[in-house]
């Protein structure tokens, strides 16, 4: 994605509807907007996790992004979710823009659901770190 960001000029995005999801996220301490696609012409990168901001109400927010099936809840259908950093606003039915700054990694699947929390804290350092770089 950085390379498309280069050649665009400007960072990728994707505009979508946030819409309910199976909460699993709060679960684990990871809250998630699940997105509902608007562009649906739009390619979407491959599968992973990615750094991601968007304005909500004229505000920044940061966040991570994973574009995937969620292998390890057994998940079946590929959804778009991101977790914002710092962020505790009720957003249903919002309509927001999705900038992807980096890729963090590819999406796998972890033997159990501590394991997948401990790679989200991993994420999380490595954004916030790239988010203070730049």
């Amino acid at each position: 994605i950085e390379k498309a960001n280069e050649y665009l000029g400007y960072p990728f995005s994707i505009t979508g509807t946030v819409v309910s999801g199976e909460k699993l996220g709060h679960t684990i301490g990871y809250p998630t907007a699940n997105i509902a696609l608007s562009e649906t012409y739009k390619l979407i990168p491959k599968t992973g996790a990615y750094l991601i901001r968007s304005y909500i109400d004229g505000n920044a927010a940061y966040g991570m992004m994973n574009i995937g099936n969620r292998p390890t809840v057994n998940g079946t259908k590929k959804t778009i979710e991101v977790h914002f950093f710092d962020f505790n606003e009720e957003i249903y039915g919002h309509e927001i823009k999705i900038e992807m700054l980096k890729r963090l990694r590819d999406e796998r699947k972890f033997d159990s659901i501590d394991l997948l929390r401990k790679q989200l804290n991993k994420d999380k350092k490595e954004a916030l770190d790239y988010i203070q770089s730049v």
